[in-house]
C-alpha cells in the first residue's frame, strides 16, 4: 500500500517537473486531437486575449506531450474551463483540469490570488511553465508578474498549481491514471 502511494507520488513530482519545464517527448505517435471548444451561451462574447491564449496553450501542450484529448468550456467572458489528458508514461495519463480567469488589472489577478487559501502551497517565481510560453505568443511583452503556488498531496495523489502571470490566473489540479 505505501509502494503504491510512493509511485504516484513519484508520477506527481514527474507531472510538476513536465509542468514547470514543459518538456516532454511523447512515448506514442504524435496524433493531437481535435479541440472542443463549447459555449454555454452561444451570443456571450470571450475575451479576445483569452481566446487567443487558450489557442496557444493547446499549441505548447501539443508540441511538448502526447495529448490525447482537450475540452474547452467557458464559464463567461473572461474565464475559461479547459479540461485535457495527456500520456505520462506508457501506463500512466494525466487528466489536467485547469480554470483559466483574465482579469482586467494585473492588481485584480494578484488581489484574486491573495484572496486564495494557499495553505500548504509552495511559491515559486520567474517559472517557465507551459501557461508562461503561451503567454509569451500572445502578449506583446513579457510577464511582469508571474508566480505558481504549487501543492502535492499524496493520500490523494493530486498536483494543484495557482499560477499568476500578469492578469491571466490559472487554477490547476492534476490526477494520474494508471491503465
Amino acid at each position: 500500500m505505501h509502494k503504491s502511494y510512493w509511485t504516484l507520488f513519484l508520477a506527481l513530482v514527474v507531472v510538476g517537473a513536465v509542468m514547470v519545464a514543459g518538456c516532454t517527448s511523447p512515448l506514442s505517435n504524435n496524433t493531437s486531437p481535435t479541440p472542443s471548444t463549447t459555449t454555454s451561451q452561444p451570443s456571450e462574447q470571450h475575451d479576445a486575449f483569452l481566446s487567443q491564449f487558450v489557442s496557444s496553450l493547446y499549441g505548447e501542450f501539443k508540441n511538448n506531450t502526447t495529448v490525447t484529448s482537450w475540452d474547452v468550456k467557458w464559464q463567461n467572458g473572461t474565464s475559461v474551463n479547459v479540461q485535457l489528458q495527456y500520456n505520462l508514461t506508457a501506463t500512466t495519463s494525466i487528466h489536467d483540469n485547469q480554470t483559466i480567469i483574465r482579469f482586467k488589472t494585473i492588481d485584480d489577478a494578484t488581489n484574486y490570488v491573495q484572496s486564495l487559501n494557499t495553505s500548504g502551497y509552495v511559491l515559486t517565481t520567474n517559472v517557465t511553465s507551459l501557461q508562461y510560453k503561451a503567454y509569451q505568443l500572445v502578449a506583446p511583452h513579457a510577464p511582469t508578474v508571474h508566480e505558481e503556488y504549487t501543492k502535492i498531496t499524496i493520500q490523494n495523489p493530486a498536483y494543484s498549481t495557482i499560477k499568476q502571470i500578469d492578469n491571466i490566473v490559472t487554477l490547476e489540479t492534476l490526477n494520474t491514471t494508471r491503465t
